[in-house]
């Protein structure tokens, strides 16, 4: 199965698509993170709050190297 990269926005180890949602939880103790994730392409996510622990050693702080990750993992 090959994987796509996914921006999205983690805080207390959960995962959110939108930025705005991330925010919503933020309570001072943990800021909003961009962060990069290998998604499974044709996999049904809940994009909008996903558990960072689902998604393991595929999350990145930079969007190249979650690209680059990602390029080799599809050859």
């Amino acid at each position: 199965m090959k994987k796509y990269v996914q921006q999205m926005w983690m805080i207390h180890d959960t995962l959110f698509i939108n930025k705005e949602d991330a925010l919503n939880i933020e309570d001072g103790k943990e800021t909003v993170k961009k962060v990069y994730v290998g998604v499974d392409a044709g996999i049904d996510l809940d994009l909008q709050q996903e558990s960072s622990d689902f998604f393991g050693r595929w999350i990145f702080q930079t969007e190249s190297e979650a690209q680059q990750e990602v390029n080799e993992f599809n050859q």
